[in-house]
């Protein structure tokens, strides 16, 4: 450490007796301050503010600082102590810091600037969200951090409604003039989902590392079309198989710094995850039915809404979730793997909590609702570290190092809201 620079503590501005709650808040602060301003926080200084949260956040290594912080003041000097955050074989938490309150004010002059804009301004809006929501998001004390810009966003918006505008000006010319440009978009899709798959990985990081989506439009055209097409011809059927191969052609395309992730996700697993929900909705269908010749079909109005209703909550509800933990657990980073353990039943109260709230609130409970989610998804999410985590991200950043930078991409993109 230098001598005469701040110690963690000072980075945080809190005092050295500070609890765990007043640390938290001061980091909250921190992020929250870099997401409103106009003028963000500067790079290095928001890697001081985690450093000392990835710190004085932990227990343990917050004692072992202090230890050698009282050691070094004995001796007349100052500054950070550096430390290794995580020991060998050591399962590290994800979790999400966020609150809702902070975030709706965030979420408000989002929405507000956006109307007022006639939707320009939606672009800073993302960057803004997407920022809060990485820089919330913690991986053993340190957060992620988005670096997308609002004008490839926005230049991503506008490709997408030309294209759009282009689709409804050659219906009107005829049908062939429309079938025509319909063909070329559908072609042009997979290098589309491309484009917008790299954009949102290359403005990813983590501890200053990036990550990568790379896959050619060849390997993109043949997972869409073929598995579309199969899923046609076969009423859906074929449809799990295909959830599967996307959710697997997106991990295993995907990367961190030079390291690559793999999905080794079984579709058998999928289908089963798909067989309840089929065989709930197939025995509901049934029942009514059954009721319909027996009472009267005028009768199961109501019957049939609720049941309609519950169905639409509860099936995807419970889809989404069991996806989220077969793949996630399917998947790992090189050596490490990764593991979500999210209770379903949990998860389908939170759907349903989160939409009575919105619907009671006339949309305000919107900001907690995702803050709710994304803390949920978190703390039931952990990396099983293979080793040191810390010495996995330094051999990263050497290996990114010596490899140089990539050229920049005159077509990076985002076409996702």
């Amino acid at each position: 450490m230098q001598a005469g620079s701040a110690t963690y503590y000072e980075v945080l501005g809190v005092p050295v007796d500070a609890t765990p709650e007043e640390i938290l808040n001061a980091y909250r602060e921190y992020l929250l301050e870099s997401t409103l301003s106009a003028d963000a926080l500067e790079t290095d200084m928001l890697d001081r503010v985690r450093a000392a949260f990835d710190v004085l956040n932990n227990q343990e290594a917050r004692q072992k600082y202090d230890r050698e912080l009282a050691s070094m003041s004995a001796e007349g000097k100052g500054g950070a102590v550096a430390m290794d955050a995580l020991g060998a074989g050591k399962a590290a938490r994800f979790e999400f810091v966020g609150d809702g309150a902070a975030y709706f004010r965030i979420w408000i002059v989002n929405l507000c600037l956006s109307i007022l804009s006639l939707g320009i301004y939606s672009a800073w809006a993302k960057v803004r969200r997407e920022q809060y929501f990485h820089r919330n998001t913690l991986l053993d004390g340190s957060g992620f951090d988005y670096h997308g810009q609002p004008l490839a966003i926005l230049k991503g918006r506008g490709l997408a409604l030309a294209l759009v505008g282009i689709l409804s000006l050659t219906e009107k010319l005829g049908p062939a003039p429309y079938l025509a440009a319909l063909a070329m978009l559908f072609l042009a899709a997979p290098w589309l989902i491309i484009r917008a798959l790299s954009f949102r990985a290359a403005n990813t990081s983590y501890r200053g590392l990036r990550f990568s989506f790379n896959a050619s439009y060849g390997q993109m055209a043949k997972l869409i079309f073929v598995n579309g097409l199969l899923s046609l011809v076969t009423f859906g059927l074929w449809l799990p198989r295909f959830t599967r191969d996307w959710r697997k052609f997106v991990v295993d395309h995907a990367a961190f710094g030079s390291t690559g992730f793999a999905c080794e996700l079984k579709v058998g697993r999928v289908y089963r995850i798909y067989l309840l929900p089929l065989s709930i909705a197939c025995f509901s269908a049934f029942v009514l039915g059954a009721l319909s010749v027996m009472i009267g079909e005028s009768l199961l109005l109501i019957p049939v809404g609720i049941i309609a209703l519950g169905l639409y909550f509860l099936l995807p509800a419970y889809i989404a979730v069991s996806l989220s933990n077969a793949v996630w657990s399917s998947s790992r980073l090189g050596a490490h793997r990764f593991v979500s353990e999210i209770p379903i039943s949990l998860y389908i109260r939170m759907v349903l909590g989160n939409w009575l709230a919105i619907v009671f609130s006339l949309g305000i409970f919107i900001p907690w609702a995702q803050v709710r989610m994304a803390r949920l998804r978190t703390e039931h999410l952990k990396l099983m570290a293979d080793g040191q985590l810390d010495a996995f991200i330094a051999g990263e950043q050497r290996n990114v190092s010596a490899l140089g930078e990539g050229a920049s991409d005159m077509f990076a993109i985002d076409l996702a809201i």
